[in-house]
């Protein structure tokens, strides 16, 4: 495993991480204080309530959606329908989920999964049956085992970013969102709803049919069914550990910060020493 590791850092170090940011920079909108500042600010001070390095932040078209990718050098990429579907602290509980991949150090796994899917791939396309046949069973339970460890990380996740947040409803709308409904929808709706309608969920689990049939959906998937990820956030929030983790965020939440770079601010800054921005009205905090 330890080889696998040095391999895949190597790789991305080298080639990926630089094709995927020449990529990033030719054909999206890289996110700063001049740059769709309402977005990025909130960037900032998840990162310092992290204690994490500030990757880059961009903007490309698509679905309701956002991934993070690089280890030695990360960015998050937003898709153009998350901003359109989402309410701004629903944005910052997505971005807050994405440190939360950085903080944990996912990065590393998610690519190697990627990694050993790509090499049983290309061994099957290589027209050698027994090599073919060799690899798959060799790699089959490496990929079983990070495809499992993949969805509990998302999981993970989450929780950074409900501590973060303070609350578990952020994140939980945000699960509601991406069930179909715009957070500006003119239909009548509850995200409370879907909460109960998750606990429904965890009720077919008394069936040992029914259980074997969601492993069966939720293999099909390489995120966590959005019911599960609702009803494992909301029981995380009820522990003191949350608590303890939402208090100290919050402190960093709500310092003052500079509107259009979100970096903390003193009170008697005329100019943000970050960004340079005029400080003409009041400081605000992250969220």
């Amino acid at each position: 495993m330890n080889g696998l590791q040095g391999a895949v850092k190597a790789y991305h170090k080298a080639y990926s991480e630089r094709l995927v940011r020449s990529s990033q920079l030719a054909e999206n909108l890289r996110l700063g204080p001049r740059q769709i500042p309402e977005v990025y600010r909130l960037l900032p001070p998840i990162c310092e309530a992290f204690g994490i390095e500030e990757p880059e932040l961009f903007l490309t078209m698509g679905p309701v959606n956002a991934f993070t990718i690089g280890h030695t050098r990360t960015s998050i990429t937003i898709y153009s329908q998350l901003l359109d579907h989402l309410s701004l602290d629903e944005v910052e509980a997505v971005l807050a989920h994405e440190c939360g991949h950085i903080l944990c150090e996912h990065m590393l796994y998610h690519s190697m999964a990627q990694v050993i899917e790509l090499a049983v791939s290309l061994g099957g396309s290589a027209g050698i049956p027994f090599a073919s046949a060799l690899l798959k069973v060799v790699a089959g339970p490496l990929r079983i085992s990070l495809s499992n460890w993949s969805r509990k990380s998302e999981l993970s996740a989450d929780r950074a970013a409900a501590a973060y947040m303070g609350d578990p409803d952020p994140i939980r709308r945000v699960m509601f969102r991406f069930a179909g409904l715009r957070h500006d929808s003119p239909y009548t709706h509850d995200a409370g709803q879907f909460s109960a309608q998750a606990l429904e969920y965890e009720a077919l689990r008394e069936s040992r049919w029914d259980r074997f049939l969601q492993w069966q959906v939720g293999q099909a998937s390489t995120h966590p069914l959005l019911a599960v990820r609702v009803r494992e956030i909301e029981g995380w929030a009820t522990t003191p550990r949350f608590e303890k983790l939402a208090e100290l965020a919050g402190y960093v939440r709500t310092a003052p910060r500079c509107g259009m770079c979100g970096h903390r601010i003193q009170e008697q800054w005329r100019h943000c020493q970050v960004c340079g921005g005029a400080l003409a009205v009041a400081a605000m905090p992250a969220g």
